[in-house]
């Protein structure tokens, strides 16, 4: 007999797939560490352009698959791509929304498009 818990178990899991609702972004990210990240983790003011290019930005996939940062989770990728710090030293540290062509231009040879979201009056 297995123990009572308040946790999900084995059991709970078997035979129950993956909605894959991250894959989107899971494969996003790998794509702009790929591009990005040796630059990035070189030098930090490409890290604040990285940064401007994925906060409030909606970036699309050939099968019309989104991903769209808020400042704090786009922090957090650049923490993550220099493999360093947290997402509050990125927070803000520059216009958001704002996407270098040498960024925009190397996404899109990746097969990602972007565009700013409309925002509700």
């Amino acid at each position: 007999m297995e123990a009572a818990t308040m946790f999900f178990t084995r059991r709970d899991f078997a035979g129950v797939a993956s909605t894959l609702v991250h894959r989107p972004a899971k494969q996003f990210e790998a794509t702009i560490d790929r591009l990005f990240g040796e630059q990035v983790r070189a030098d930090g003011a490409f890290g604040v352009d990285l940064w401007c290019a994925l906060a409030g930005v909606e970036w699309r996939n050939g099968q019309a698959e989104t991903v769209c940062y808020s400042h704090r989770c786009a922090g957090e990728v650049i923490a993550w791509v220099r493999e360093d710090g947290g997402y509050l030293e990125w927070y803000a540290s520059g216009e958001a929304g704002e996407v270098a062509d040498w960024i925009g231009d190397a996404l899109r040879d990746a097969g990602w498009s972007w565009s700013i979201p409309d925002r509700p009056a």
